[in-house]
């Protein structure tokens, strides 16, 4: 491949690392084209030093002896080396940069915007970001994922996430949301923002779960795996609960499961999952007990359930509402 090749293939890497939907496969195909030959891993240093060096480093005297040790080692005896290990190693040594899936990039102590992560109502998503952590995301949910060198931070903004945590001692990973924070313990848990407070349940390890003022930060609930704690927009702490964790995490397998449980908290669970919202017309039925399984992604089934096995009756009344009545 000619060197004009070589330096246009670099420059679309590095804006492909740079994009917010840069996957792992992405990142992978990346190492792989770098390790295909030293002039590719070099050619990304140099488009890398270009685009950022005179206005992000041009006074960070590390990068600039890193930039220079690089500079030295690309035109030795004629030909660009790299350490046949790692050859991308020189681009992230003259920038000191992590590009990571859900991170920032560090330059020269600078942060760039966290990575956002949503999904709509209806649909759920799962990612993983590029320190191995897992994320599965419910419907209606946003997420926000910002990585340094010494600290990993999600922000729940709304809806709920399963969040499976790699391990890294290096860097804690902590969950913002609403009023409080929840400090990983190398772990797996799962954060709920809605209703005017937020619901963090454990699966696996241990989380601490504070308040994120500083000033209120000494207080703080550590929760044991099968637990689940409330915290409400005022910074109240509820007392930590037991919670059965299948039906805690069935909504990641795409069901709700209920035994005896009102009416009333099945439809504002399947409500969540649909713009066509399904209400009753009396009170006493929100009261009603219902048990089954019922697929999020399948209103219909619902409401042919509800009407089989409950004598009730649905009547769409607009393009978005279905109510509920007793047969007469």
């Amino acid at each position: 491949m000619s060197s004009d090749r070589i330096d246009q293939s670099a420059a679309a890497w590095f804006a492909r690392l740079l994009a917010p939907d840069c996957s792992e496969r992405d990142r992978e195909d990346f190492e792989a084209w770098c390790a295909a030959s030293d002039d590719h891993a070099a050619a990304f240093a140099a488009v890398a030093d270009c685009h950022f060096a005179a206005a992000e480093l041009k006074d960070d005297l590390r990068v600039r002896a890193a930039t220079r040790a690089a500079r030295h080692s690309a035109g030795s005896s004629g030909r660009r080396f790299l350490p046949a290990r790692a050859p991308w190693l020189a681009a992230a040594a003259v920038l000191m940069l992590a590009v990571a899936a859900g991170s920032w990039w560090m330059i020269g102590g600078r942060k760039i915007e966290p990575v956002r992560y949503a999904t709509a109502v209806g649909e759920r998503r799962a990612v993983e970001l590029a320190d191995g952590t897992r994320l599965q995301l419910d419907t209606d949910t946003e997420v926000r994922a910002a990585f340094g060198p010494a600290s990993r931070e999600l922000t729940l903004e709304r809806g709920r996430v399963r969040i499976d945590v790699a391990q890294d001692a290096q860097r804690p990973l902590s969950v913002r949301s609403g009023p409080g924070v929840v400090h990983d313990i190398g772990t797996q848990f799962q954060v709920e923002r809605r209703d005017g407070g937020v619901t963090v349940t454990l699966f696996s390890g241990l989380v601490s779960v504070a308040l994120a003022e500083p000033a209120a930060a000494a207080e703080n609930v550590v929760l044991a795996p099968g637990e689940t704690l409330r915290l409400d927009d005022r910074g109240r702490f509820g007392r930590p609960e037991p919670v059965d964790l299948d039906a805690a995490s069935d909504w990641t397998r795409g069901v709700l499961a209920f035994k005896e449980r009102r009416l009333a908290d099945l439809l504002e669970e399947m409500n969540r999952y649909s713009e066509t919202k399904i209400r009753v017309d009396d009170p006493e039925l929100s009261t009603l007990l219902v048990s089954g399984v019922f697929r999020v992604d399948d209103q219909a089934s619902l409401l042919q359930a509800l009407q089989t096995g409950w004598s009730l009756r649905a009547q769409r009344v607009s393009e978005h509402e279905i109510v509920l009545s007793r047969t007469r």
